[in-house]
């Protein structure tokens, strides 16, 4: 049996030797970086003998930095490149056995001493509960919002249309505002006579919802109120009114 090594210390985390954001060395491997960063003397240079023996030093400790350069380079990316292969099986280990513990059956100590849970507990513990109908649903969902779109389509149709036969009572023009001021600001602006002060001395109280709700239920106080909804004529023009207007698909005047 191998005694283990009692190691001192820790090594530190292997640093990064090419960054990403390096404009010269991304993309670029190993021995292509060390062509640039520790370049070989020339060929003159070598073959040509130092002037002294200072040279001579100079030469022995640059050839030095170079190789320590390329021996630590390589030694970091070694270190790298084992640290994450230990990582990577290291992961699938954790991963193998977490599936394993997520899909091993349930122990027969657990199931003979778990307590008693219904049938419908059960299956929304297990999961989503089955619907056999889902489709049906779907489908019936579908056509009630295209039916609802079309809906929409069609009030926003029949507001065009209502914007359209009322714009042609707007006031667009310099002529037709001089001429509504001319007919509207006069002595007699409600065409009776004698001058009323207002609408209401003119015409009568607007109608108020206590007497539609009577007109709707035919419980008039006045007699001519009263049998004013029962005369065919007046019936029949409101109804060819209403029929129009579905025909043509918008307000009628």
């Amino acid at each position: 049996m191998t005694r283990p090594r009692d190691v001192k210390g820790k090594l530190p985390t292997p640093r990064e030797v090419f960054h990403r954001r390096g404009p010269t060395k991304k993309g670029q491997t190993l021995r292509n970086h060390l062509k640039y960063a520790a370049q070989p003397p020339s060929k003159a240079h070598l073959e040509s003998e130092p002037a002294s023996d200072r040279v001579a030093w100079k030469r022995r400790m640059a050839e030095s930095r170079r190789q320590n350069l390329r021996e630590g380079l390589f030694e970091l990316q070694h270190r790298r490149n084992n640290r994450q292969h230990a990582l990577a099986v290291r992961s699938q280990k954790n991963q193998a056995e977490r599936d394993a513990r997520l899909n091993a059956p349930q122990r027969e100590d657990e199931r003979l001493t778990s307590p008693t849970v219904p049938r419908a507990v059960r299956e929304v513990q297990a999961g989503p509960v089955p619907d056999p109908q889902r489709d049906q649903r779907v489908a019936e969902k579908k056509e009630r919002v295209l039916a609802q779109a079309k809906e929409k389509e069609e009030a926003r149709r029949d507001a065009l249309h209502t914007l359209y036969m009322h714009a042609r009572s707007f006031i667009v023009t310099e002529e037709q505002l001089d001429a509504t001021i001319e007919k509207l600001f006069v002595l007699d602006p409600f065409g009776k006579s004698p001058p009323y002060p207002s609408v209401w001395s003119a015409y009568g109280q607007p109608e108020t919802v206590e007497s539609m709700l009577r007109e709707v239920n035919h419980t008039q106080k006045s007699s001519l109120a009263f049998n004013r909804g029962k005369r065919p004529a007046w019936l029949t023009g409101k109804r060819l009114k209403r029929i129009a207007e579905e025909l043509t698909g918008g307000k009628m005047d």
